[in-house]
């Protein structure tokens, strides 16, 4: 396997280093190969396993991946030119929104506003209220009744047992704090099918990325479901309160259908991916004051780091750029496609000491970028990290205070 792994490195370097017909056809092979074998196993063991043998950074997925934490950092904070990736995937542009967020981002590369607008919009009228909402009897009830699931389940418990529970808990988790919407249980089981199904014909996401996307005469069951999804948002309680301004001048269905690929590609997946690591992997010796809600928070961004919710933040080059790999320093001309991952450079050992460690109590915890947060500026902060954080607080207390009294 490593041998393989060795050629596949090799050959991708050399195809993205002289780009023409012929190697970009080589590299979409190359692509679909790695994203299956990513697919099957964890990403902590498809990147892991390339990280010991190249270092931090290495040829995969049809692009670089940078796990050197300054570069990636460097990527992360500079206009991003994204073009159809997203994570690991190749996607399929036409199925998106012309508001789709990662994409907009391109526009920043030519001097263009239009992503800053709408991620302004986005924070403005529902993610900066949202936070209130998170303090709710409802919201704590959700997080407690999972917090028991989980201890019912084993300490700590088996994922696969308890799979179910978190994604209907995060599903229902968003869309009360984000929308003020109570779900029914045929809403529930209809957003959980959208977001969360693995079956290309169901799931909002891997119906608009290649290779596994059905032909469009093929996704009539993900539009219906797509459908539910987008009525419940637009005629939410915020939703119905929302009025176009000047400066925020989507419409209520753009704003809605915006909504919609957010909530489903980074709030509900991102958040499943943080719930599930605070469950599985906080150490169950760890002592935590349950009253310092800072040092609960601590153990959050560590476990971000440490696990982190979301990896590959994709950017095509604007100039030629080097890179070391496996510790040769190679250039790569302007174009290649770079992706900065948050996962490897979290673990980057020249900038956190004893990487894989598990430590709360890091001088430079605040420099992870487990949220896309770079510098003070923080440009690609995740508009919803604030309820990311609080959601995997109050399940942190609520799993502690369950343990204590069992």
């Amino acid at each position: 396997m490593s041998l393989l792994i060795r050629f596949s490195n090799r050959i991708q370097i050399c195809l993205l280093r002289h780009p023409n017909i012929l190697t970009t056809m080589l590299m979409r092979f190359f692509y679909v190969v790695d994203v299956i074998s990513y697919s099957i196993v964890t990403p902590q063991e498809f990147l892991g396993k390339r990280q010991q043998l190249f270092g931090q950074n290495f040829a995969a997925l049809g692009r670089i991946i940078v796990g050197e934490y300054n570069l990636a950092a460097k990527i992360i904070a500079e206009p991003q030119q994204r073009e159809p990736y997203i994570g690991r995937f190749r996607c399929i542009p036409d199925r998106f929104s012309k508001n789709f967020l990662l994409f907009l981002s391109d526009k920043e590369v030519k001097g263009d506003t239009t992503h800053k607008k709408a991620r302004s919009a986005v924070l403005e009228v529902v993610f900066k209220p949202a936070f209130d909402n998170t303090e709710s009897q409802e919201a704590k009830d959700l997080l407690n009744q999972l917090a028991t699931i989980a201890n019912q389940h084993g300490n700590p418990p088996a994922l696969d047992d308890i799979s179910d529970d978190i994604q209907r808990t995060v599903i229902q988790y968003i869309m009360l704090v984000l929308l003020e919407v109570k779900l029914s249980p045929q809403q529930l089981s209809s957003l959980k099918t959208l977001f969360f199904s693995s079956k290309p014909k169901e799931s909002l996401l891997i119906s608009r990325v290649k290779p596994l996307a059905p032909s469009a005469n093929k996704l009539q069951e993900v539009k219906r479901l797509e459908g539910i999804a987008l009525n419940l948002i637009e005629n939410s309680p915020v939703m119905s309160r929302y009025v176009p301004t000047t400066e925020n001048d989507l419409s209520r269905t753009e704003l809605s259908t915006l909504l919609l690929e957010a909530i489903a590609i980074a709030g509900c997946l991102g958040s499943e991916s943080l719930l599930r690591s605070l469950i599985a992997k906080v150490p169950r010796d760890l002592e935590i004051d349950v009253d310092n809600r800072h040092e609960v928070l601590r153990v959050v961004l560590e476990t971000a780091r440490r696990h982190s919710p979301v990896n590959n933040i994709n950017t095509i080059a604007q100039t030629e750029t080097e890179v070391t790999i496996n510790g040769r320093k190679r250039k790569f001309p302007k174009g290649t496609l770079f992706s900065a991952n948050i996962g490897l450079a979290n673990l980057d050992s020249t900038v956190f000491e004893n990487p894989l460690d598990f430590n709360p109590h890091r001088d430079n915890l605040l420099a992870a970028l487990s949220f896309n947060s770079v510098g003070e500026a923080k440009r690609r902060e995740c508009p919803g990290r604030s309820i990311a954080e609080k959601m995997g607080s109050d399940l942190l207390v609520a799993l502690q205070c369950k343990t204590v009294k069992s």
